[in-house]
């Protein structure tokens, strides 16, 4: 039995009528003839993977051998913020396979890279690729979509007067969210059949074994070895309060980092129509005006992003490694002007949190206020 299934969806075309993707495509192609490794990862790709392990690694040891409260926590935050680095350039390129090309390898080392910062793989591949990827910001049929019922994005959820300081309280809660991913939503995944556009029949036993041992193994690390070596210096209490501020800094920035990428004033949520279950525009056009890149010409963010910072080029081309994606983006970007499609957009990191912001008030206030004047008319 197949572990889950997806709701009939389609789009109207893959491309538009000009055929700007087979345009995009055909460039594209020249490109990677000219790549010694490919669409794939290559020896830089390796290098980052290898040094951010090593820096987690050399960090972990210091760790263990800290002799202040400030020390430990600058050591937690820079084995976390080396992992983070690992995790989304090299786990979620490995959960595309566009590591090596190998699915049985990629999804080795996507595992690996999720286990270590404490996360099940199971259900956010799946999830990622084929809901959100297929169609973001499509309403009941984007997963991103329906993360958790603190935010209100979509006319479709339960809505509560706090939604109306959603714009206010969002930070904090990011603050808390990979932490809540870890002890929480990763276990809710097995008792629910619904995620946006997927129904689930069946979710191996195994999965659910190893979510409880990567759990065991994640707080053992992080909490009881540091404790257990370091009991004479700190309390239980000062370990707890490092872990959790480490997690704080570091879970600000990653939600940010994946929210400004679709959720954001400048782009458009979607509403299929479900009666003859399409989505009225072409596939590549809606990928990439309901995606916005972030500072696209920094090598600085290209090298901590690994091309979420780039993230039209990703939705374009899922399947390609991201040290390719800004030479996608120049293609992406140069056949858009040749054919006046103004569809591409930008702009800084700090610009995208304002923007991520400003779009939960704007959002919570059209959605709440809609829902008051269907309340009125109904009690007329």
């Amino acid at each position: 039995m197949k572990s889950f299934e997806k709701k009939k969806m389609k789009y109207e075309s893959k491309d538009t009528s000009d055929h700007i993707f087979k345009q995009i495509r055909a460039k594209s192609e020249k490109y990677f003839a000219s790549q010694k490794g490919g669409k794939n990862g290559n020896t830089y790709l390796w290098v980052k993977f290898i040094s951010m392990m090593l820096l987690a690694i050399v960090a972990y040891y210091a760790l263990l051998h800290a002799g202040s409260f400030l020390t430990l926590t600058l050591l937690y935050i820079v084995v976390a913020t080396s992992l983070l680095i690992v995790g989304i350039n090299i786990g979620h390129d490995a959960a595309h396979h566009c590591i090596t090309g190998n699915k049985k390898v990629d999804n080795f080392i996507f595992q690996m890279v999720f286990g270590i910062n404490g996360m099940s793989g199971y259900f956010w591949q799946i999830r990622h690729n084929s809901s959100h990827h297929i169609f973001p910001n499509v309403f009941n049929y984007d997963s991103d979509l329906e993360i958790t019922n603190m935010l209100l994005l979509h006319p479709g959820q339960k809505t509560h007067k706090l939604h109306k300081f959603q714009h206010i309280y969002a930070s904090f809660l990011y603050m808390f969210s990979s932490l809540i991913w870890i002890i929480f939503i990763d276990f809710t995944f097995f008792y629910r059949k619904d995620h946006a556009n997927l129904k689930f029949n069946h979710v191996p036993f195994y999965e659910l074994l190893k979510v409880i041992l990567l759990k065991l193994v994640y707080f053992f690390n992080f909490i009881a070895l540091p404790y257990i070596l370091l009991g004479d210096t700190f309390s239980l209490f000062e370990i707890i309060a490092a872990f959790v501020i480490m997690h704080m800094l570091v879970s600000l920035a990653l939600t940010y980092t994946f929210f400004i990428s679709h959720h954001v004033v400048e782009v458009p949520y979607v509403e299929a129509d479900e009666a003859n279950h399409v989505v009225h525009d072409a596939w590549s056009r809606h990928q990439v005006i309901t995606t916005i890149d972030f500072n696209p010409d920094s090598p600085v963010s290209n090298f901590i992003f690994g091309g979420f910072n780039l993230h039209i080029a990703h939705h374009l081309f899922p399947e390609v490694c991201h040290i390719h994606y800004p030479a996608l983006t120049d293609i992406i970007k140069e056949t858009l002007e040749e054919n006046n499609a103004d569809w591409y957009k930008s702009f800084s990191f700090f610009e995208g949190v304002v923007s991520h912001v400003k779009h939960l008030k704007i959002t919570a206030d059209d959605i709440l206020a809609e829902n008051n004047k269907s309340h009125l008319a109904g009690s007329i």
